[in-house]
């Protein structure tokens, strides 16, 4: 068997050293056995446990189907999902759109917008729809560290509230959800949601266990360090163990709050800690064009906008995609448990204009940049028509930041700068550069038009892939 049909051979050389791995956590969690995942400068990558027979690496091939380090067949993907219907190029498939929160102010501040995920994962397991919800739970082995895990209490929804900042693969639970005796919700990134959507497009028994789907809008991520370059400005030496790890604390928008063994705390608001982003963005998150978790049942973001932030108390935007999503949001308004607006789409997508253009048309930059250096670049199966050369240049601010925050001699100087300084900089400078750019970056992005580029046999593997349990 030639190295071009060997599944292992393909996963490094086509999405591992490409730096193309999303972290899904899919391939690890198919095959425990087989593979493990370990912390590297490129965030957390799988691994071999030993060396595999010819058997065991064809059974990597449902892993190598459904790897969203390939890209996404968003096309096929999405009409499997939806039946066919109109998909907006910007939003996904919607049928409803919403500005909302927990009517329970406790779950609302526990979130980290307005409680919304949570509440809907208390309804749905509180109403007997689920009898389990997959989530992220920061500190739940280790202070510093997120682990996904499956709630089945009220509790222990709450106890997985709020974001997560950092990369952490979800679908290593796979086996978990295996065992698990009942119906799952499952929340999750993008490149998480879609493998998981693969899985059950490919009939794999453990993906079938999830009957809805929801996820928060995801425009960066960061890798391991982040936190600890954020201490060494506090002049916390890295020998000093993490107590507790909070990304979002407090009321909306929320603060970075980290406790040490020696007793000490440590905050910084939302805006002032997003200095890390440069330093430490995760390489997925610049190279995948799906911001607003399209492939979900229900997807959450923050509801950015002048009078919601005066109000303060947290609001979300909330879109529901299916029928499901639906017919959950309208009981729940109806009986008082959320509090819903709908309002129109281009509002909702106006909150988070920058943001839909560094997914929508910068991801594509990225890409085409990458693949003229002949480096594997993964197939979405759509892209956009034409970027103007505006566009183009100011992509060459956004992506040369990221170079020179990611070397070692910059990560090195920003932590010997006092917080104070850095963070009221980072955030004048955030604000400045996107009134500059606003104008160039927004131009022409609700008329953009994107091209299908349906040439592969992507989908048709994944659905013709047979699962081995």
């Amino acid at each position: 068997m030639g190295n071009e049909t060997h599944s292992w051979s393909r996963f490094q050389t086509q999405v591992i050293q490409p730096k193309n791995c999303t972290h899904c956590g899919a391939c690890v969690g198919l095959h425990p056995e087989l593979l493990e995942f370990r912390e590297t400068s490129s965030g957390p990558l799988p691994f071999l446990r030993r060396a595999l027979t010819d058997a065991e690496d064809q059974s990597l091939a449902l892993a190598w189907s459904v790897c969203s380090g390939r890209g996404v067949p968003y096309p096929d993907l999405l009409a499997y999902l939806n039946n066919g219907k109109p998909i907006d190029p910007l939003l996904g498939t919607y049928r409803q759109v919403f500005t909302g929160y927990a009517s329970d102010p406790a779950i609302r501040q526990r979130g980290a917008s307005g409680g919304v995920i949570s509440r809907v994962l208390i309804h749905l397991l509180e109403s007997g729809q689920i009898e389990g919800a997959i989530v992220l739970r920061q500190g739940l082995h280790s202070p510093e560290a997120a682990t996904p895990t499956i709630a089945t209490s009220r509790d222990e929804i709450l106890a997985a509230a709020q974001s997560v900042y950092a990369v952490t693969p979800t679908l290593t639970i796979l086996p978990e959800i295996e065992a698990f005796p009942g119906r799952l919700a499952f929340v999750g990134l993008p490149e998480q949601v879609t493998a998981l959507r693969m899985l059950q497009a490919a009939g794999h028994p453990a993906a079938q266990k999830v009957v809805f789907v929801a996820g928060p809008y995801t425009g960066t991520n960061m890798y391991a360090g982040a936190v600890r370059a954020f201490l060494r400005m506090q002049g916390v030496k890295d020998a000093i163990a993490i107590t507790s790890l909070q990304w979002r604390a407090g009321e909306w928008p929320g603060y970075l709050q980290v406790e040490t063994a020696d007793g000490r705390v440590f905050k910084a608001q939302k805006f002032y800690y997003n200095y890390l982003i440069p330093f430490y963005i995760s390489r997925n998150c610049q190279i995948t064009p799906d911001f607003t978790n399209e492939a979900t049942d229900l997807s959450v973001g923050d509801a950015w906008s002048p009078q919601f932030e005066q109000a303060g108390g947290g609001h979300s935007v909330i879109v529901a995609r299916s029928e499901f999503a639906e017919k959950v949001l309208s009981s729940m308004q109806q009986s008082g448990e959320l509090t819903l607006e709908s309002i129109p789409v281009n509002q909702a997508l106006g909150m988070h204009g920058h943001m839909l253009d560094f997914k929508k048309r910068g991801s594509f930059i990225r890409l085409a940049v990458q693949q003229r250096q002949g480096i594997p670049v993964p197939d979405f199966g759509y892209r956009p028509e034409k970027i103007p050369l505006s566009r183009w240049l100011v992509e060459v601010v956004i992506s040369g930041s990221f170079l020179i925050g990611r070397q070692a001699w910059a990560r090195w100087l920003v932590s010997k700068l006092p917080m104070e300084l850095v963070g009221p900089t980072f955030n004048f400078l955030r604000k400045t550069w996107k009134g500059l750019s606003k104008p160039t970056k927004r131009k022409g992005l609700a008329e953009v038009r994107f091209v299908e580029e349906r040439g592969g046999d992507r989908w048709q593997e994944i659905c013709s892939n047979t699962p081995k349990i």
